[in-house]
């Protein structure tokens, strides 16, 4: 992968796969150069706990890694990314944070009104 936060190519391929927004940013995020993990934006036992009532209501199953949500001034993004330790752990953010708002101006959307992008680990 080169230095650019996501290429084209990587968010038109996340884009055409039958994912909801968090799963497609998740993916997207997977392939930001010096990331290694996405953790959990939200604590793990409830939504555990959510998984499984859908599971048994027989609904979609799914743990979102990444949490959207719809705030005042618009969109807002919160991830946690685990890093390599191969260059400076702020410099790795900075370009997840850079891919997670080319990831919808090239989808044809409005920059996210916030986002946050956490280190949960380094190494």
């Amino acid at each position: 992968m080169t230095d650019d936060p996501a290429s084209i190519t990587d968010i038109e391929d996340a884009a055409d796969a039958d994912d909801d927004l968090p799963t497609l940013l998740t993916r997207m995020l997977r392939q930001v150069n010096g990331v290694h993990t996405v953790y959990a934006t939200k604590p793990i036992v409830p939504t555990l706990v959510t998984a499984v009532v859908e599971f048994v209501k027989n609904e979609p199953v799914g743990v979102h890694l990444v949490s959207v949500r719809d705030g005042d001034e618009g969109v807002e993004i919160e991830a946690c990314i685990g890093v390599t330790g191969d260059e400076p752990a702020p410099d790795v953010c900075r370009r997840a944070h850079a891919a997670l708002t080319d990831f919808f101006v090239q989808n044809g959307q409005p920059e996210p009104a916030a986002i946050s992008v956490n280190i949960g680990r380094v190494g």
